[in-house]
């Protein structure tokens, strides 16, 4: 057993591990009604609340985790539940932002512009998370497909982002199905009518 998890029987039975996925299943239902807004507006104005909610709160982790003896992929796993709460808080929220950037990437970036303090606490959360080895690997694949997103990291020739790709899909079917169809009328076959005889001509 690895020595940073000590006291406890396997990686999966970390507090913050359990935690973690609970905590992702309801931030992905929450990214799908994000999704289902129809209006640009409103999703902008949605992202950039999350956007401030989820910085504050790294941003008061980092604090917090700086002040302990934490050090990522190095220390024994915190015991503290004060230093427990920030490391949960920016696992959660890093990968709750990045579900948010890949689907939504343009509203995302143009936040960013705006923000650049966001930017820069974001990559360092990202990098922080990536030496936590707390992440499962579903989420550590969301990270780095991030990493790519904003440049943090260099693209890989084959890079797409998955979850864009799915979403401009679906933005094209919902434009087609709301373009009223033609209907085209059928003609109906005219029967060329042959010489008819007349009572006279019998």
């Amino acid at each position: 057993m690895d020595c940073r998890w000590r006291g406890y029987q396997s990686f999966e039975s970390l507090p913050v591990t359990r935690l973690f996925k609970k905590r992702r299943v309801e931030q992905l239902d929450a990214v799908k009604g994000l999704l289902a807004m129809k209006s640009y507006e409103k999703q902008y104005k949605m992202v950039t609340a999350i956007a401030e909610k989820v910085f504050t709160v790294i941003q008061s982790s980092r604090v917090v985790l700086e002040g302990s003896d934490y050090i990522p992929g190095i220390s024994v796993f915190p015991e503290d539940e004060h230093t427990l709460d920030a490391l949960s808080n920016i696992l959660e929220n890093t990968a709750l932002f990045g579900d948010v950037l890949l689907r939504l990437p343009e509203i995302s970036q143009q936040i960013f512009s705006k923000k650049h303090e966001w930017e820069v606490l974001y990559g360092w959360s990202l990098n922080f998370c990536s030496q936590t080895s707390l992440l499962d690997r579903q989420t550590a694949r969301l990270v780095n497909l991030v990493n790519q997103e904003l440049n943090y990291t260099e693209r890989k020739p084959d890079y797409v982002n998955p979850y864009q790709r799915k979403q401009l899909k679906s933005n094209k079917i919902s434009k087609d199905d709301a373009i009223p169809k033609k209907t085209v009328k059928k003609k109906k076959k005219e029967y060329k009518k042959g010489p008819r005889m007349t009572l006279g001509e019998l």
